[in-house]
């Protein structure tokens, strides 16, 4: 039972890193222009996101929110390892909300840690 389940354990550690292998995104990151806002609303939050590939490749990202949205997908040719990209959204608020958006790459099924924020509309 013990050589089953560390020859399984194996095999899922191989896999894992083969799916790694075939990422071309590194990592990607999010932030939220105000993290905290108390004040008049309709407020308008500026999100940036950031892309680094890991090789050269094809991939698709998009904006994912708290409230269900899904922005457009839009597709990137990375050329070279490290290559980076810097992008913006907006999200206008009109009522108070804690929620989040994130930097989702559909192609990897995967996204940033989510950019969270609070608007306290006054």
């Amino acid at each position: 039972m013990r050589i089953a389940t560390a020859a399984l354990l194996c095999t899922f550690a191989l896999e894992a890193s083969a799916a790694a292998d075939q990422r071309i995104v590194r990592w990607t990151h999010a932030e939220a222009s105000k993290r905290i806002y108390k004040g008049q609303c309709p407020v308008r939050l500026v999100f940036t996101g950031t892309i680094q590939a890991a090789r050269p490749g094809e991939f698709t990202f998009a904006w994912k929110r708290s409230d269900g949205t899904l922005g457009p997908a839009r597709t990137l040719q990375a050329t070279r390892k490290g290559q980076a990209w810097r992008f913006h959204d907006e999200w206008e608020l009109s009522e108070s909300l804690r929620g989040w958006a994130q930097v989702w790459i559909p192609s990897e099924n995967r996204g940033s840690l989510a950019a969270r924020f609070l608007v306290q509309c006054k």
